[in-house]
């Protein structure tokens, strides 16, 4: 049988993805070749070639539908009858934060390549996308404020949502109680900020009542 009646029979579309979403984890994208994924899988590379004319058209493969589902995340917060989530802390911000992580809960297994691999960050079309999906974000996020103070708070929301699945923590985010504790702690962080700002504001001078007025009767 040649490679490519052993691709249609063997489902070797599915297994070159498995094995580059593994190899691409461990060796880097720029690290991993075609040739590599061939001679682990005992293949030619021509069997690889057969299902992915590049090993940009299988990077794609692996994390396009994320980058897909993000953008759905976002454009269904940032519709015409919703503009936004509304002001920093609000209830749709929890919202967005909740529906995001479950997201990338969805598609955990393809988060470092995107937020860690340098190669993949720096890529000339998925980079740019990954970039201008963040930006969308922090802005959604921080909304109404523009501030750098209130766009940092927002990246750290993001930051708090995101770590866990990029370190691999030994976390089940499939558990419904562990991701309410990651939103809550993303939503607090989302929060500091607007709360650190009311208590520092300076008391209001008392009100002054007929009970203060000075009746002391003065020559």
């Amino acid at each position: 049988m040649n490679d490519r009646e052993g691709a249609e029979a063997g489902g070797l579309d599915s297994r070159i993805a498995g094995l580059a979403l593994e190899r691409f984890r461990i060796d880097g994208f720029a690290g991993t070749s075609v040739g590599d994924l061939a001679g682990i899988l005992g293949v030619s590379k021509a069997a690889i070639y057969y299902h992915y004319r590049s090993k940009d058209t299988l990077l794609h493969r692996l994390v396009d539908p994320l980058l897909d589902a993000i953008e759905a995340c976002i454009d269904a917060h940032s519709t015409p009858n919703r503009p936004g989530p509304g002001p920093i802390g609000s209830p749709a911000a929890r919202e967005l934060l909740r529906d995001y992580l479950a997201v990338l809960t969805a598609h955990q297994e393809v988060i470092p390549l995107v937020t860690t691999d340098i190669a993949v960050l720096n890529h000339p079309t998925i980079g740019p996308r990954i970039r201008a999906q963040d930006q969308r974000l922090r802005t959604l996020l921080a909304a109404p404020d523009t501030s750098a103070a209130a766009t940092l708070r927002a990246e750290a929301a993001l930051g708090a949502i995101r770590l866990p699945l990029t370190t691999q923590a030994a976390v089940d985010l499939t558990d419904a109680s562990h991701r309410q504790t990651l939103i809550d702690a993303a939503f607090a962080t989302l929060k500091a900020g607007q709360t650190r700002r009311s208590s520092n504001r300076e008391p209001e001078p008392p009100t002054r009542t007929d009970a203060h007025t000075d009746h002391t009767v003065r020559p």
